[in-house]
């Protein structure tokens, strides 16, 4: 009887550890983002895009391996989401596709994507997201562009504070 209470507590114990998750909203204070304005990076599963971001540097998610969705607001002027994944906002490039994401659709109105859309993504999906990329840009009469996107570089940014989301400091 100990054995089996033993066990049971420690399969509770296993599943509490590893189904630990992290939300990340993106404050309104903040305007432009890449990959220091969210951490900690191996814990982030979900990320909501205000209104108010500009910009969006090419390597934000980058690191993000747990990764599953991103959402932005529908009042945003630059980006917008479907299927969870990050397009500009007439969702003609592909800017993130999550890489814990193991699914999803891709509209017909997507002929592009940043050079690090697919970064970390399972290279099955990355192919089969490719090969969707470019039937519809075939479909549509223009050619498949992979579009090298802007880093942190040249990005200034103001950082907040947030449970998960966090500045860097110099002790970093």
């Amino acid at each position: 009887m100990k054995k089996l209470c033993y066990i049971c507590m420690m399969i509770v114990l296993f599943t509490l550890f590893f189904s630990v998750t992290a939300q990340a909203e993106i404050s309104e204070k903040q305007t432009v983002l890449n990959a220091h304005s969210i951490r900690p990076n191996n814990m982030i599963t979900g990320v909501h895009v205000g209104e108010d971001i500009e910009k969006i540097a090419n390597n934000t998610f980058v690191n993000q391996i747990q990764l599953k969705y991103i959402e932005v607001a529908d009042g945003n002027p630059n980006f917008s989401s479907f299927s969870y994944c990050l397009y500009d906002k007439e969702q003609t490039t592909l800017l993130c596709f999550p890489q814990a994401k193991m699914f999803a659709e891709i509209p017909s109105t997507a002929v592009a994507m940043d050079s690090r859309a697919l970064h970390g993504v399972n290279e099955k999906i990355a192919s089969k997201v490719k090969e969707v990329l470019k039937a519809n840009a075939e479909k549509k009469g223009v050619e498949f562009q992979i579009i090298i996107g802007n880093t942190e570089e040249e990005n200034q940014i103001e950082y907040w504070p947030y449970t998960c989301v966090y500045p860097l400091t110099d002790n970093d």
